[in-house]
């Protein structure tokens, strides 16, 4: 019908690319790796959640490091603590590992964008990759492991009858078990071994999220006939801490302590037909 059609090595058509015009298509990189630690960190803002944390928390930001792909969360009630956070996340990995991040991998949110943050950035040499305007697939090692910190939080709170105010604990709960767990980018390693070859995969040994335990109260001797311990619900593990970290719903007090009993087979909420319904209320 259109002579010549077959040898034409081209065929530049307007209409088409006005009416046809899709994204382009976006390599799996998921096998390149850095070849060693903090040599790119890849990052990203959650957030809002609908439903604050137990500490006000709204939003959480992950530094994922590209090697080990071992991550750091951080709770935050307002985006613009993020380059206070990304400074102690820099000074902790130079103090701990005599290491400085060569890449920061981010999307194109301001809060990486500030004054503070590109001055300190050029100052220290790092170089910032950042995302075009609305292609997450760009800093997909941060969108994939959003997806598995949210998926893994909310099985933890599902399965302990939990509120969605305690989100914030799940969430850094998550981050703490999947770092300690085979990954397949890894080809089956574990992060957390990766970074720190000869620590215990361990600091306490790990308890259900959610479950009914009782701290000892060191307090307690005053009077005779007080009781020895504090009910309350497990909720993780302390960053800076050898110890559980436990909450109190009678006294809104956290305790960080080893001993610890736990009633593991014991939620210590008690189960709604509603839990479905709400849990969804702390997702953006």
């Amino acid at each position: 019908m259109v002579p010549h059609l077959s040898r034409l090595e081209s065929l530049e058509c307007e209409s088409c690319q006005l009416g046809k015009h899709v994204r382009a298509s976006f390599p799996n990189s998921i096998n390149s790796r850095a070849m060693s630690p903090f040599d790119v960190i890849h990052s990203d803002v959650w957030g809002p959640s609908r439903v604050p944390s137990l500490l006000g928390h709204r939003y959480y930001v992950t530094f994922i490091d590209d090697f080990s792909r071992c991550t750091w969360i951080f709770l935050m009630k307002n985006r613009s603590e993020l380059f206070n956070i990304f400074l102690s996340f820099y000074s902790e990995i130079k103090t701990q590992f005599g290491k400085v991040i060569r890449i920061l991998r981010s999307d194109n949110a301001k809060e990486y964008f500030s004054d503070c943050f590109k001055s300190f950035m050029a100052s220290h040499g790092i170089l910032h990759q950042s995302s075009c305007p609305h292609t997450p697939q760009q800093n997909g090692v941060a969108e994939r492991k959003h997806r598995h910190i949210v998926d893994t939080a909310r099985t933890l709170l599902l399965n302990a009858n939990a509120p969605p105010k305690l989100w914030g604990d799940a969430v850094l709960t998550a981050g703490y078990l999947i770092n300690r767990m085979p990954s397949s980018v890894l080809n089956d390693q574990v992060p957390h071994s990766l970074l720190y070859p000869l620590d215990p995969l361990y600091s306490v040994h790990p308890r259900v999220f959610g479950c009914t335990c009782f701290v000892h109260d060191l307090f307690s001797g005053r009077d005779k006939l007080s009781a020895r311990a504090i009910k309350c619900v497990f909720l993780g593990y302390s960053r800076v801490q050898k110890g559980y970290r436990c909450y109190s719903p009678a006294t809104h007090r956290f305790y960080t302590s080893t001993d610890v009993t736990f009633f593991e087979d014991t939620p210590y909420f008690i189960s709604t037909d509603v839990k479905w319904a709400l849990m969804d209320k702390w997702i953006d």
